[in-house]
């Protein structure tokens, strides 16, 4: 697995390891059983608010930086899932890209062997975003700045997104716009977006 897999959401795991490595072991199995088991599923909390206070004095941390353990741990459930990591590529990447205790290592990839594949077939089924794409429209326009003596055309892609609310059935248009640079960074996310359903899929 290449340590990119989590690039994402690295600075909020780096920043949780410190107080995921603290914890009792446990009370660390028992939270990422309790994560494993809610990851994916749709309209669920994993915590309720009663939960969190009584997370908050077992493990003597605030609610803040329990949110932020759970927002970790789960997101490095979903990575797994989307790229379907196997338990030894990812127990190597938590404990030398991320720095887990080995003990919190070997905690999380056991649980990830024994939920994995619920977890992908919960994200299979799910339908999680409240909007859905229902069309695309683009047109280019190519600026004209004054720059000095010089006249400098600087070409633009306009695209508007049209999102049906999944509740109202109404139509909601986006407009955004990507010069060059910033379209061909889209287009690599897209990329990376298909390959994760594709592996989803097979």
């Amino acid at each position: 697995m290449s340590s990119t897999i989590f690039s994402d959401g690295s600075s909020k795991i780096k920043t949780s390891i410190p107080h995921i490595n603290s914890l009792d072991n446990a009370k660390f199995k028992k939270l990422v059983q309790r994560i494993a088991d809610k990851t994916g599923r749709q309209n669920e909390t994993i915590f309720t608010i009663d939960e969190l206070n009584k997370l908050e004095n077992a493990f003597g941390l605030s609610i803040d930086i329990i949110k932020q353990l759970i927002e970790s741990i789960e997101y490095i459930f979903l990575q797994s899932a989307y790229h379907l990591i196997k338990p030894q590529i990812l127990e190597n990447d938590l404990i030398n890209e991320q720095n887990f205790d080995e003990t919190k290592a070997k905690i999380f990839v056991e649980q990830w062997s024994t939920s994995a594949k619920e977890i992908v077939e919960r994200l299979k089924s799910s339908h999680i975003a409240s909007h859905s794409l229902s069309d695309v429209r683009w047109t280019l326009d190519v600026g004209i700045s004054q720059a000095s003596k010089s006249k400098v055309k600087r070409p633009t892609a306009i695209y508007e997104f049209q999102l049906k609310n999944e509740q109202t059935q109404q139509i909601e248009n986006i407009q955004t716009e990507f010069n060059k640079e910033e379209l061909y960074v889209f287009f690599e996310k897209l990329e990376s977006i298909q390959s994760q359903l594709d592996a989803l899929m097979t």
